[in-house]
């Protein structure tokens, strides 16, 4: 076969190939809906939320997508649908090759359980406050402070921002995390520690230095506090850089 005719049937196939592709395309833009899919990665921790729940959220707030066209499916609208479901993140929402609308997510990462005056929630690694589940729980670290404004979920006063970034903070260090039971926030914005082990509050102060503050904190706990004894101790402060400051119990 001459080189062409070679490239003539190159041509014309690839152009089969292009109308077949837009035939496809518009045929698939005029069928129905074909379903609804949820997928959540709940990255390996306890399940928050299910995938009906999302669903629901979906067909609540378009109740015709399943009667829709495929053309007609507004996947924003999708998406911004699956997001009243506070315990996601990461929202995407598509129409697949076959018609079905699907919705991925990854669910969100608690750090931290809140309680702030008779209610309890959720601190996650990106500063959201969520309520409780009902469908599951999550070991963490406990929140409290001593609150002098409202909670507002939709814009977080000081005190609970200061709780939910030092939260977040611990979460990436586990080696720190792996000894502090409690944080807990004053009405002047200093932060306070409860560790473990031993009967004692560390006072943190500000978030400046963290690494350093901790590293302090974990060298006294290894070298100090075993000479020391566990109960000595009604305090210990990291605020004074370079320094643990201790203040012995009182002697009854």
């Amino acid at each position: 076969m001459k080189r062409s005719s070679k490239i003539t049937l190159i041509i014309v196939g690839t152009v089969l190939l292009a109308v077949l592709v837009i035939v496809a395309n518009v045929a698939r833009t005029h069928m129905k809906v074909r379903g609804l899919e949820v997928e959540i990665d709940y990255q390996g921790l306890p399940h928050l939320v299910d995938e009906q729940t999302v669903a629901d959220s979906v067909m609540d707030a378009i109740p015709d997508l399943l009667a829709r066209q495929v053309r007609s499916v507004d996947s924003k609208r999708v998406g911004e649908a699956a997001s009243r479901v506070p315990y996601l993140t990461h929202i995407n929402a598509t129409v697949s090759v076959s018609g079905r609308v699907v919705v991925r997510a990854d669910q969100r990462k608690p750090v931290a359980r809140l309680f702030y005056d008779n209610a309890e929630y959720f601190i996650d690694d990106e500063g959201v406050l969520l309520p409780m589940s009902r469908l599951g729980d999550c070991d963490v670290l406990v929140a409290t402070g001593d609150f002098t404004e409202p909670l507002r979920l939709d814009s977080l006063n000081l005190q609970v921002t200061l709780l939910a970034q030092l939260a977040a903070y611990l979460d990436k260090h586990p080696d720190y995390l792996d000894i502090i039971d409690q944080i807990h926030v004053e009405r002047n914005g200093e932060l306070m520690l409860s560790p473990k082990l031993g009967d004692h509050v560390v006072e943190l102060g500000d978030l400046t230095g963290l690494d350093d503050k901790f590293d302090r904190l974990i060298n006294f706990y290894r070298r100090g506090m075993p000479r020391a004894g566990w109960n000595t101790y009604s305090k210990i402060s990291l605020k004074f850089k370079g320094q643990v400051v201790c203040t012995k119990k009182n002697k009854q």
